[in-house]
Formats: structure tokens, C-alpha cells, sequence
């Protein structure tokens, strides 16, 4: 008990900077790409949609919005995370990998709801609620001795939810040109809890936050010619004020802030005509690098990382089957911001079909990873670890309109 307590004064009181091991994606929080399960579809495009999910990233599409509707949508995400050791034989050639830690989860994702009113035949407002960061992760893996029995585990356990309550307008000077823009206050909670645990000894680490703050976003589309639109859309930067407040921490650990960087958006959708009425689509999406806390320290001082500048590519397809049927698919490709290195690819696909109530869009999304102790917030042991990183999520999206 005296080895106890004397660990856990020295983590807690003294603040010894011991730090969990998690992906510095999941600490920071991991984007929700999507807004409805047509996003997912694309691999995580949400433009060309002139419906209630423009409000949270793509406010021009609401100026081409003709009739009131409302949005909701579920979606669930499975996650696994697989740590591997490189093995070798008595003359140190690579033999293969061994798995020292295999977690697997499912999770729900209570995804936005939204609405939209048209306004005059020139443009449309809309109001809505959704997630935008989303930090769930759990990893768990025992120790056993020569007798399989437990004498250890470590376990990390994050789990919280960053909400974006937004407004937002899309007005139509010309018929083939909309201008729109949305604001909206994003608010949530984050907690990070980890255990090492080494009998009879037992260190426990803590992190709890509100993480609040402002965002907006603007943006223009236009038809230049028939079959072709262009869209351009810009998200402000954000600071998300109340990161962390430390159990037992001096004052002056309270308050930090956490920086995400702005994001422009330039997509190019055409209608190509035939037998199968297709449309293609394709986005660039740059985000600039930008300083984010990765854990505190003694006296105030925040241990920062800086993200590394992205240029991201996604593509998609969607073609209309029987005048109600929609098939979709995309693909795109994302240079991790902690490591530019790792391209993070993902896949997507879904179908959409008319009910008589509304409409009902199906879709998914898929990828996978390959990371190393780089990319951990805290330190990674073994340092000669490999993470293999597999997520997918799944949503259902029902929209009525009246």
C-alpha cells in the first residue's frame, strides 16, 4: 500500500508526465467526416448535397434548396487496433511479426439532426446538431507468467464526444450561382483514463475536459455550364477553450486551449449523360500545420506537437438505377497530420432509394492503417512496436421532406 500511494502522489500531486499510450489522432479527436450516410458513401465527401446536412460544412448548397425538409441519422463504428513485434531467428533475419495485443469495439454514433426552410425562391435557412470530434478508444492487454496466470495488464479507456450546434443560410443572387455561410458552437466532453497495473503495484493516470469553442464556414457554388458544378468552401480555425482540467492540479493547469487549423475545399461535379445517368465528383481538401497540445507539464507549461500541412484527394461516383435508385462509391486518400508519411486511404459505399414518406440513404466507410511510436501521445513500449489501425463506419440516414 506504501508503494501505492506513493506512486500515485508522485503522477498526480508532483505531476510526473507518464502519459497513456494512445494515437495522437484519437487524443486530438478523430474527425466525423460525415454528415449523412451519402457522405460515408463517398469516402467522406459532403458536397453537392442541397439538403439540411449543408448546414455543418457546405452552407452554398442550401441557396439551390427548394422545398422544407428534415434529416436524421445513426450510424455505428466498429474500431481494432493491432500491436505487432518483429521477430527473428538466432541469426537476426526477419522471420515475420508477432501480435502482442489485438483490441476490437463497436460503438454507436447518435449522427446529426438537421433542418432546412427555403426562403423567397432565392435561397434557404437551416439549423442542425452533430458530431465533429469524436474520441473513443480503448486498448487492454494482460501479462501472465510461465503458469498463465494474470500478473498484470495495462488498459487505456478514452471516451467523449464534441458536438456542433450550427445555423446557416444559402442565398442565390443568380440561378446558377449561390453564396452561404453557417456558424455554430461546438461543446462536448473528453475523458482519458489509464492503468498500468503490476502486482502489487498500480499507477493511474487521468484526463478530463469540456472542450468548447466557434466555428464557421463559408462558401460559393455555381453552374458555370450545363452538367458542370463547382463548389469552394472554407472552415474557420477553431480553439476548443477547456481541453483538460487535471484531478488535483494547480490552478494554472486549467484553462488550455486546443488549436485545429482552417480547412478550404475545392470540388468539381459532372453529370455525365447515357443509358446510366452518372455523376462523378471529385475534392481537394488542404488544412495548413498548426501547434496542438499533447499533454501538460510542470508550471503551466503544455507539451505541443505540430501538425504537419495535408493536402487530401477523394473521389466518387453516383448513378441512378430506375429513376429512384442510387448507387454510390468513392475512394480517397489522407496523409495522416501527425506523421504525412502514413496515407491513410478509405473506401465507401452505399445506396439511397426513395420511400413514401422521404428518402432512406444507406452507407459505409472503410479504412486502414499502419502506425508507429511516432505517432503515439505518451511513449510507446516496446519502441520496435507496428500498430495496425481498422475502422469502419456504418449509418442509416432517413429524410422527409414536406
Amino acid at each position: 500500500m506504501r508503494r501505492l500511494s506513493f506512486a500515485f502522489l508522485i503522477l498526480v500531486i508532483a505531476g510526473a508526465l507518464a502519459m497513456a499510450e494512445i494515437p495522437l489522432r484519437a487524443y486530438w479527436g478523430e474527425r466525423v467526416k460525415w454528415h449523412n450516410a451519402r457522405d460515408l458513401a463517398f469516402a467522406g465527401m459532403n458536397r453537392f448535397d442541397p439538403g439540411p446536412g449543408a448546414v455543418f460544412s457546405s452552407p452554398a448548397q442550401l441557396g439551390f434548396v427548394d422545398r422544407p425538409g428534415l434529416e436524421l441519422s445513426y450510424g455505428l463504428k466498429f474500431s481494432s487496433e493491432q500491436r505487432t513485434r518483429t521477430v527473428y531467428d538466432r541469426f537476426e533475419n526477419t522471420i515475420g511479426e508477432a501480435v502482442v495485443a489485438d483490441n476490437a469495439g463497436l460503438s454507436g454514433i447518435v449522427g446529426p439532426l438537421a433542418g432546412v426552410f427555403p426562403l423567397f425562391g432565392k435561397g434557404a435557412v437551416a439549423a442542425g446538431i452533430g458530431p465533429v470530434l469524436d474520441f473513443s478508444y480503448r486498448y487492454y492487454k494482460e501479462f501472465r507468467d510461465d503458469f498463465y496466470n494474470v500478473i498484470g495488464e495495462d488498459r487505456v479507456e478514452q471516451t467523449g464526444t464534441v458536438f456542433n450546434a450550427g445555423l446557416g443560410f444559402g442565398f442565390r443572387p443568380l440561378s446558377r450561382l449561390s453564396l452561404g455561410a453557417s456558424g455554430g458552437y461546438m461543446f462536448g466532453s473528453r475523458e482519458l483514463e489509464s492503468w498500468q497495473i503490476r502486482i502489487p503495484d498500480t499507477s493511474y493516470e487521468s484526463e478530463f475536459g469540456k472542450p468548447a469553442g466557434v466555428t464557421y464556414a463559408v462558401g460559393i457554388a455555381g453552374q458555370p455550364i450545363d452538367r458542370l458544378d463547382l463548389e469552394f468552401g472554407f472552415t474557420g480555425p477553431v480553439k476548443l477553450s477547456g481541453w483538460y482540467t487535471p484531478s488535483a492540479a494547480p490552478p494554472e493547469f486549467i484553462g488550455c486551449e486546443q488549436h485545429y487549423p482552417w480547412r478550404a475545399d475545392l470540388n468539381v461535379s459532372y453529370q455525365v449523360p447515357g443509358p446510366l445517368p452518372s455523376r462523378v465528383m471529385l475534392e481537394a481538401e488542404y488544412q495548413p500545420r498548426v501547434s496542438v497540445v499533447t499533454g501538460w507539464g510542470l508550471w503551466g507549461k503544455h507539451p505541443v506537437t505540430e501538425t504537419a500541412s495535408i493536402l487530401s484527394v477523394r473521389a466518387g461516383v453516383e448513378h441512378t438505377m430506375l429513376n429512384f435508385l442510387k448507387l454510390r462509391y468513392g475512394f480517397g486518400v489522407e496523409p495522416l497530420p501527425f506523421d504525412p508519411s502514413i496515407q491513410l486511404a478509405e473506401v465507401g459505399a452505399g445506396v439511397g432509394f426513395d420511400a413514401g414518406f422521404g428518402r432512406i440513404d444507406i452507407g459505409g466507410m472503410f479504412f486502414r492503417d499502419v502506425i508507429g511510436p511516432s505517432y503515439f501521445y505518451g511513449s510507446l513500449t516496446p519502441k520496435d512496436q507496428t500498430v495496425y489501425e481498422t475502422s469502419a463506419v456504418f449509418a442509416v440516414t432517413v429524410e422527409h421532406g414536406f
